[in-house]
């Protein structure tokens, strides 16, 4: 009942009061889900030549860089076209903040800082109107996993409330509102996993949303008492990879299907399940997502490519070809859902270990990629427990941080870690991916002998 009131009530009325057109994308998205290769081709067309004549007119790092690669005004016949348009990195970005802002929306847009899922903290902006629709696609791809707008939801989650005072309380009914309730994945330990099941099972949710590491950890605890939670839709996950051993614990445990997504901070949602399992739907009617090789030419589906993204509605600070430090792998075939939106065979970049300390705390490596949200300093870290009571964080930053900013870091994980582990700091002149080519942000003890520094 409650949900039903939300989802067609009260958020159409408090979206209107905020003056957001969200309701308005969510159908336009619900219908876009279901355009045929051709028709998908000519929005996506549509939408991209749009966004690089502003860009053209309005985006003064953006001319001067598509210039310096050749590149002249004018109107794509193709979105294969974009090609020849050179890529955008975070040290780009970064190194021309202020000319990447379009001049009509200087002083006007949202900021948002990622503390790097790629291990390289970013900070870029964007507007309301692409926070409207961003959501809206977002309550899609969540949809899919039987987590719709206004279901009653589990979030295994970083919480990010406030824990006290009018703060705290206006948090709480908001999400409550939401009809969801936040369960936290950075504090769990042997002696608590037992209470946090319990606390999902009283609340009783449709649906669960979480990270990968915490939700495992969950399903895996679950398995071995006994414990069940009832009536869920489905499991979804994000924040990494979810492998097909991690799949089958959850969906052993947790008595439904999971359902895997792909976001970042900067976009949001780019790619979910649907109840068919066969690859994750890219949101190619809100945004174009290109796998490149090492030429930066596209590569083949069935090939891993590094990711590139176009934001079609961002018109704050745009970014086109933006590579936000991810690999990917488009599919070869199509869902049998009947869905336009193409697949993705597999993320393939960002590998987050989970943690766990000397007395018993298992921390997400989601963590550290919001710790790492207020160091802009640093270009790219990574996470190693380098024994079972020690972790050093390594550090590439332009220039090395102060003995009082590493005591100061040190200062804002050591209550979560615990006192029984030693953090150390150290910095270095960069980060190796792995002999695979993927990126380990945080590297538990039993893998820290197979890093290559």
């Amino acid at each position: 009942m409650y949900e039903k009131l939300f989802r067609y009530g009260l958020f159409p009325a408090y979206e209107t009061l905020r003056g957001r057109a969200t309701v308005r994308h969510i159908a336009e998205y619900r219908d876009g889900q279901w355009l045929d290769e051709t028709q998908l081709a000519q929005l996506q067309l549509t939408k991209l030549n749009a966004l690089l004549a502003y860009c053209w007119e309005h985006v003064p790092f953006l001319q001067d860089h598509w210039r310096a690669a050749g590149c002249r005004p004018g109107t794509l016949r193709h979105t294969s076209e974009l090609a020849q348009y050179p890529t955008l990195t975070k040290t780009l970005i970064t190194a021309n903040y202020q000319d990447m802002v379009a001049r009509p929306w200087r002083g006007r847009t949202l900021a948002k800082a990622t503390g790097g899922s790629t291990g390289e903290p970013f900070r870029c902006e964007y507007t309301m109107e692409a926070y409207a629709r961003r959501t809206a696609v977002m309550w899609r791809g969540y949809g899919w996993g039987g987590a719709s707008l206004g279901t009653r939801t589990a979030y295994v989650w970083g919480t990010g409330m406030r824990g006290s005072g009018w703060g705290g309380l206006k948090d709480r009914l908001y999400h409550a509102a939401f009809n969801r309730r936040f369960f936290d994945a950075l504090n769990m330990n042997d002696a608590n996993i037992d209470a946090r099941i319990a606390a999902i099972q009283r609340y009783r949710p449709a649906a669960l949303v979480g990270y990968v590491a915490p939700v495992v950890l969950l399903a895996r605890r679950m398995l071995a008492t006994g414990a069940r939670v009832p009536g869920l839709r489905g499991v979804l996950t994000g924040a990494e990879a979810l492998h097909q051993v991690e799949r089958s614990d959850i969906e052993q445990a947790f008595g439904c299907k999971a359902f895997d997504t792909y976001g970042s901070r900067e976009v949001m949602l780019m790619a979910a399940e649907c109840a068919h399992h066969e690859g994750l739907h890219v949101s190619a009617d809100h945004l174009l997502l290109e796998t490149l090789g090492a030429d930066g030419a596209p590569v083949a589906a069935g090939e891993s490519g590094a990711v590139a993204v176009t934001d079609f509605h961002n018109f704050g600070m745009p970014l086109v070809r933006y590579l936000n430090g991810d690999a990917a792998t488009y599919s070869t075939r199509n869902c049998s859902c009947g869905r336009g939106l193409p697949l993705l065979e597999s993320i393939d970049g960002r590998v987050l270990d989970l943690l766990k300390t000397p007395d018993g705390r298992h921390i997400p490596g989601e963590y550290f990629v919001m710790v790492m949200l207020g160091w802009p300093e640093v270009r790219q870290w990574q996470v190693v427990q380098t024994a079972p009571d020690s972790l050093q964080f390594r550090l590439v930053s332009n220039q090395p941080l102060t003995p009082d900013q590493h005591a100061s870091l040190i200062k804002s994980v050591q209550p979560l870690l615990g006192d029984a582990m030693r953090v150390e700091i150290v910095s270095v002149d960069s980060i190796a991916p792995t002999p695979s080519g993927k990126r380990r942000l945080t590297v538990a003890c039993a893998n820290a002998a197979r890093i290559v520094d």
